[in-house]
């Protein structure tokens, strides 16, 4: 697999930077992006999710997970402003339609979550991407914070059409014998000090991550989980600005990188079997 050189990568974040394209940054967008709700009924979930369009070809699609707090302003923020990056994103709805202030009703959402309806949501926001007539891609990138992270974590083990996996806060795994074989790179960014996710036991994850073969890079934030979020209370845009120029390079790299092969859709199959009668 193809890999662009250290300054590469420097020089293309320093030009991110200094454009003020950044996620947080102060500048305005060159473009703004369009933007709609959605449905992926056919693509395998009874869900809703929020599209980001780009207003220039997209190079590389991102399914966006959220955090506890669901598919709220900060998350269609959040994609809109990758959209105007460049990037064409789905950020899907974990809790099918419903939103909630109360602390005490979003601990019930939290609660009441199913993995296995989470996850066919995210695989249907995949399937978009790989499926439809209109906004299909070649490269595509599950990204998530907090409770999302651990379903992009998942989908980075699991999902075979998967090019690339970012997590912001999320889980590790420091099992040997239950690490396996990722099915997709995965950037990781752990804050730097969590009780849970300790410093040494992200560090033993990814030694792990790489003595299994896995494409893997772990990184530090110096702040709380919940850095990304202006509701959470350890809030940090400075750092949230960090783990950004983390996070941009590989979506860089990732959409830079030849184009693997997809299974077809059944959009494409019934296609080339009408194509087949007429030869």
């Amino acid at each position: 697999m193809h890999r662009p050189t250290y300054y590469l990568w420097v020089c293309l974040l320093l030009g991110l930077i200094f454009a003020g394209l950044a996620p947080g940054a102060t500048t305005e967008p060159p473009a703004k992006p369009t933007s709609r709700m959605i449905t992926l009924s056919d693509f395998g979930a009874e869900d809703l999710a929020y599209l980001a369009i780009p207003a220039t070809p997209p190079t590389l699609a991102i399914v966006l997970v959220p955090d506890a707090y669901g598919l709220d302003a900060f998350t269609k923020a959040e994609a809109d402003r990758l959209a105007a990056l460049g990037y064409l994103v789905a950020a899907v709805d974990i809790y099918n339609g419903k939103q909630t202030t109360d602390p005490g009703d979003l601990e019930n959402l939290i609660a009441n979550l199913n993995a296995a309806t989470v996850m066919k949501t995210i695989d249907a926001g995949i399937r978009f991407f790989n499926e439809s007539p209109k906004f299909r891609a070649d490269h595509i990138v599950a990204m998530g914070w907090g409770i999302g992270a651990n379903y992009v974590f998942q989908a980075a083990r699991e999902n075979k059409t998967l090019d690339g996996a970012i997590t912001f806060y999320g889980p590790i795994e420091t099992r040997e014998h239950v690490i396996g074989k990722f099915t997709a790179p995965l950037c990781a960014v752990y804050p730097e000090n969590d009780p849970v996710t300790t410093h040494d036991n992200v560090l033993a994850f990814q030694q792990l991550m790489k003595a299994a073969g896995n494409d893997c890079d772990a990184w530090f934030i110096a702040a709380g989980s919940g850095w990304s979020n202006p509701k959470s209370r350890t809030y940090n845009p400075t750092e949230d600005r960090e783990a950004w120029k983390v996070a941009l390079p590989f979506l860089i790299r990732i959409g830079a990188e030849p184009v693997k092969p997809k299974h077809d859709s059944i959009l494409d199959k019934a296609k080339d079997k009408i194509e087949s009668i007429f030869k």
